[in-house]
């Protein structure tokens, strides 16, 4: 039961920060459609880090799933 709770709340931190990704993905579109070179570098350095942040959510989830199944078989 742990883990299925461990992935369950890994899922929902995985889609909660690939929705913030698609955001932040749009601010970038927005700032090289204004051509504002500031604005376009802090938005590329935020889509980074979070798209690293979603990655890593992806794999922790992953992994907890797995564990699941590995325990409940």
């Amino acid at each position: 039961m742990f883990w299925q709770q461990m992935w369950f709340l890994t899922n929902m931190v995985f889609v909660a920060m690939l929705i913030v990704l698609l955001f932040v993905h749009r601010a970038v579109t927005l700032a090289r459609l204004q051509k504002d070179a500031e604005r376009i570098k802090r938005s590329v350095r935020v889509r980074t880090i979070i798209g690293i942040i979603v990655v890593l959510a992806f794999i922790a989830m992953a992994v907890f799933f797995l564990i699941n199944m590995r325990v409940n078989r």
